[in-house]
């Protein structure tokens, strides 16, 4: 057998380069919007210009009298079709036990609109162009009513209510941790630090919009979906079971090339329900695709805190408390996994890599007259990263200690873990100590620190920030995730066929929006099956060909999906040695196998894989009892999440006449476990980088006081751009998680968490001297400048 080089050695660990990134530099990547269907219609959307209203009346009459129009449809269509509700798949109680207060997100809204860009309507013509037309001619008559944007405003006394029927805008409140022992340590500490503290809203913005094309055939009474999604078997749950009650081996939903989601396309978002039921109403395919003005007003939102925190230090600089109210927005409805990331993730890593010894944290879900919140690359750990790393910063700074001597006498040490944190999370594994050295390493910290020193003297503002932090990653075992109220498996499936020629295909239930997965997974299971990488191909996205799935979200991929594809890889290889141990007429504990050749130990007798994969379909050579086939399907339900971790460091310089920030170098050292691919994960860092970038120095969503949305294009809405990024040096350490046999933790999100809070403490670290003590999320210049300005005047408010 002429076995090539890379059969030689293993996979997990090498540096293999992406498979799809050919067809996408030529152009010949497949989304959604690329496919075309004969006689498609179009759905347009009618949206609503207030924030906050009632609807009187509805009038469609003009609009279905418009050329082309096929269809319209609103609340009252949805209501006599008999349609259901979208749903809360990870709903929040209240600490005292009573349920959260559920207003899910509708499909159309009926008696009130409670933000800009609530749908109220839907019209269907022949052309996007007809479409979108006639949707300007559906007349609705509004009362508008008072709205509420500001989180601290709606909890207020005689405040807008955005659902009347709770009598108050709170979507929950929950507590963690010991109040009195809390304020105990407190009153007792030797320095007492306090920060109010926002987290901006942001929106995700992927490169390709979301969109959706439904087929229906009614000779078959199947409908098929294309979709910009990342849970296509949830997508298809979600519409068989809350809205459309159509059943699920009726329904295929196929996720192609999906440009980016970083969350905003595993939501159950509101316009898909009627684009599927306009083409089943009308028996053809209808198709929508948002503008990048419907990503601003649809899209679920992120972030969007607002924080009261105080840390108490003893003489040391040791932390011996921390007491946190946070107000988290939710928006005007409650979105899919809305509740979770305030209720669930933010506490859980609120108190980073730190020994806390004392922790009191109230988290209060709030409704406002805006656009819903949902997931967003990092979900819950950027807002709690920074809370925690502001604090310890600035108790640093007050205590007159270096931030780095603060982090070390606080980190966690390595034979602490697992390490039971006061937010309720058990950490499994790290080693944040060596986390903090590299990177000092890497950033020639004692370096740094001289330049700064030598720069000051000539006036210049130089600043250098750290952040150290936790991730949360994959998914817990369905059946804690059931106790919690959730509505969805943490599991995740894979199949392994094996072709008749020995060629590999493995279908996964995760999907890849960015992720790498067809190099990742190929790695996986070639490296498992003893095979060539290149004979190894994969299938994600379609509910037709794949069993069932849980999909791409929360850093899981690798080590849930990549665990199933393991498991049942080696299950495979347990019948191929059956099959072979049969042909060489010897016991299967006598046969070695690897790099694709079955052998007798001992002996010149031999099988390739190839052949008894040629058996194994052939059928007449089978041992007794044995079936024909080479194939096998694994669910892999994982005991526990797993947690990353980083350190941050960045270097800023301010110009103190413009309050300009130039982000000049970026240091990262990440702890994501065993590495399968590390220009994959290396990859995922500078994107997250990117964006943590991106919120840190410009995005942010902003509404004026009556909710009418100020940054709907990129116009008002500081993206990132290639020449705001600096040079990024990276590095990474291993601690093997113990939750799953690949050792693997999440690795997408970590850029995103740490890089606000360390360009945030850069910044403060370069105008500490200068008075300037904190500035709103996020830095731009014109609240450096007023910060400089008000420090200088003796007024010393945060920007």
């Amino acid at each position: 057998m002429q076995r090539s080089a890379t059969m030689e050695r293993g996979f997990i660990g090498r540096p293999l380069r992406r498979r799809e990134d050919v067809r996408f530099v030529r152009g010949k990547g497949r989304y959604v919007d690329d496919i075309v269907l004969p006689g498609t219609a179009w759905c347009a959307f009618v949206r609503s210009p207030h924030a906050h209203a009632r609807i009187r009346s509805i009038s469609t009459a003009a609009a279905r009298q418009r050329p082309d129009v096929l269809l319209t449809l609103s609340a009252e269509d949805w209501a006599g079709a008999g349609h259901g509700e979208l749903t809360v798949v990870h709903p929040m109680g209240f600490s005292d036990g009573r349920p959260m207060n559920a207003a899910p997100r509708p499909a159309f809204a009926r008696d009130k609109v409670r933000h800009v860009g609530d749908i109220v309507a839907a019209v269907v013509a022949e052309s996007r162009f007809a479409a979108e037309s006639a949707a300007e001619a559906v007349v609705v008559d509004y009362e508008p009513l008072p709205a509420v944007t500001a989180l601290r405003e709606a909890v207020s006394p005689g405040a807008p209510l955005v659902h009347e029927q709770f009598g108050g805008n709170l979507v929950f409140e929950i507590e963690r941790g010991d109040r009195r022992a809390t304020e105990a340590a407190i009153a007792s500490a030797a320095k007492i630090v306090e920060l109010k503290l926002n987290n901006n809203r942001l929106c995700a913005n992927p490169i390709e919009p979301r969109a959706y094309l439904c087929d229906y055939d009614p000779a078959s009474d199947r409908t098929t979906l294309y979709a910009t999604c990342q849970q296509p078997h949830y997508l298809r749950r979600w519409l068989a079971l809350y809205t459309l009650h159509v059943p699920e081996h009726k329904l295929r939903v196929i996720a192609p090339d999906v440009g980016g989601a970083f969350g905003s396309k595993g939501v159950f978002a509101v316009e898909v329900s009627t684009v599927v039921w306009a083409a089943r109403l009308l028996g053809r395919s209808v198709k929508w695709t948002a503008t990048r003005s419907e990503i601003f007003l649809s899209d679920a939102q992120a972030r969007d805190h607002d924080t009261v925190a105080r840390m108490g230090f003893d003489q040391e600089g040791r932390i011996v408390a921390m007491e946190i109210d946070t107000l988290a927005a939710l928006g005007g409805y409650l979105s899919n996994f809305a509740p979770s990331i305030p209720g669930n993730s933010y506490p859980q890593t609120v108190t980073g890599l730190y020994r806390t010894a004392n922790l009191h944290l109230r988290v209060r879900g709030v409704y406002t007259n805006t656009v819903p919140v949902d997931a967003y690359r990092g979900s819950g750990r950027p807002e709690a990263t920074w809370t925690n790393e502001r604090l310890v910063e600035l108790g640093a700074h007050v205590l007159g200690i270096d931030v780095v001597e603060v982090r070390r006498r606080n980190l966690i040490a390595r034979n602490e873990f697992p390490y039971a944190a006061p937010g309720g999370r058990v950490y499994d594994s790290g080693n944040p100590p060596t986390l903090l050295e590299r990177l000092l390493e890497l950033a020639d910290y004692a370096a740094l620190r001289r330049e700064q020193a030598k720069l000051r003297r000539d006036g210049v503002l130089m600043g250098i920030g750290l952040a150290a932090f936790i991730d949360k990653a994959g998914t817990g075992p369905s059946r804690n995730l059931a106790q919690r109220g959730g509505l969805h498996g943490g599991f995740e499936c894979a199949t392994v066929r094996v072709h008749s020629d020995g060629k590999v295909t493995v279908f996964a239930g995760s999907h890849s929006h960015g992720q790498g997965h067809e190099i990742t997974f190929a790695q996986i299971a070639a490296d498992r099956l003893g095979l060539a990488v290149e004979d190894i191909a994969l299938v994600e996205g379609d509910t037709d060909q794949i069993p069932f799935g849980n999909g791409t979200w929360g850093a899981r991929s690798a080590s849930v999906a990549g665990t199933a594809i393991y498991r049942a890889c080696d299950k495979v290889i347990k019948k191929a040695l059956r099959l072979a141990a049969h042909a060489l007429e010897c016991a299967e504990g006598d046969i070695d196998y690897a790099c694709g050749l079955f052998e007798v130990r001992g002996t010149d007798r031999s099988i390739e894989f190839a052949a008894v994969a040629d058996i194994a379909y052939q059928g007449a050579l089978l041992p007794a009892g044995d079936t024909p086939g080479l194939e096998v399907t694994e669910f892999y339900d994982p005991p526990d999440t797993n947690d990353p971790q980083a350190m941050h460091l960045a270097v800023v310089v301010v110009d103190p006449e413009t309050g300009a920030v130039t982000l000049r170098t970026f240091y990262a050292v990440d702890d994501c476990g065993v590495l399968i691919n590390p220009m994959i994960v290396e990859g995922q860092v500078h994107g997250g980088l990117a964006q943590g970038i991106g919120q840190a120095l410009g995005e942010e969503i902003v509404y004026d006081r009556h909710g009418q949305l100020l940054t709907a294009s990129f116009m008002d809405y500081a993206m990132p751009r290639a020449a705001d990024l600096p040079a990024f040096h990276t590095a990474f350490i291993a601690s093997p998680a113990p939750s799953n046999p690949l050792g693997v933790k999440g690795a997408s999100e970590s850029g995103t968490i740490g890089a606000p809070a360390a360009i945030g403490n850069a910044v403060i670290d370069a105008l500490w001297h200068r008075g300037v003590r904190d500035i709103r999320l996020p830095i731009t210049p014109e609240r450096v400048w007023r910060a400089l300005a008000d420090a200088a005047s003796g007024r010393g408010r945060a920007a």
